[in-house]
């Protein structure tokens, strides 16, 4: 199903996190991660309603459009968690699994999540998501506050080292192959201030129980993040280093 979502395209927006589960949930429990997802996927669908329904990725349109994700309770479908189990029947829980899930849209409107679970208690895990956008001068999920709404949801359900949104070719523009980029925002589980991240546009606490866990920081807030915006990509980088410098920017094999 990956050529749904052709690489061609002008504009594929990505937000991309990485995260650690608790060893003691349960190998293969593809519904909890389902339910899991359910929010985030109510947040992305807020802003676009063409994110509201997904279905299994399979090798066809017809193959995927068999097996919807979530039934009109938004509850994950008993089919599509019992088609996930016979994929990797007799795997164990360090074999790495993945969850593939496709809006149902073949052109300008397609989407796609990739989850990826088990490869033992080490084994760092991400959450995936990709979608076509219209124009690069405009976001199907609204602007910097909209999106950073979503980047906060992510947060609450995942508890990430860190999550990126922004263009999927940004990642050949960030300054550091073993660190997260910034693209048009990054969130990091630190408290951070104006003084330390003078070259953002905007820092948003992000909260639990009172209590700051974290900040989204964004690169741009007056228009949509274009990585063939030259000065778009050097705020970006200059977060970069400027982050890297206070050792605020964790490397990928630290993770």
């Amino acid at each position: 199903m990956a050529s749904l979502l052709s690489t061609d395209l002008e504009v594929e927006m990505n937000l991309f996190a990485q995260y650690k589960e608790p060893p003691d949930l349960p190998d293969a429990d593809f519904e909890f991660h389902l339910r899991r997802l359910r929010p985030v996927i109510d947040a992305l669908a807020n802003s676009d309603s063409t994110l509201k329904d997904w279905y299994i990725q399979g090798g066809s349109v017809e193959g995927a459009m068999q097996y919807r994700v979530y039934g009109d309770d938004h509850q994950p479908s008993p089919a599509a968690v019992d088609e996930m189990i016979k994929e990797y029947k007799g795997k164990s829980r360090d074999d790495p699994k993945s969850i593939g899930i496709w809006n149902g849209a073949t052109q300008k409107d397609g989407a796609l999540f990739m989850i990826s679970l088990d490869g033992g208690d080490n084994f760092s895990q991400q959450i995936d998501f990709n979608a076509k956008e219209k124009s690069i001068s405009s976001s199907r999920l609204g602007d910097f506050r909209s999106v950073a709404q979503i980047v906060e949801k992510v947060v609450e359900m995942y508890a990430p080292s860190y999550a990126i949104y922004g263009p999927r070719k940004y990642f050949t523009e960030s300054v550091f192959n073993d660190r997260p980029g910034v693209s048009w925002m990054l969130y990091l589980p630190y408290v951070l201030t104006s003084n330390q991240v003078p070259e953002a546009r905007a820092l948003i606490p992000i909260t639990r129980d009172g209590r700051q866990q974290g900040t989204i920081i964004v690169s741009v807030t007056d228009e949509v993040f274009n990585v063939n915006d030259r000065a778009h990509v050097k705020v970006a980088n200059d977060i970069e280093i400027r982050l890297a410098d206070q050792d605020l920017l964790p490397r990928f094999i630290d993770l």
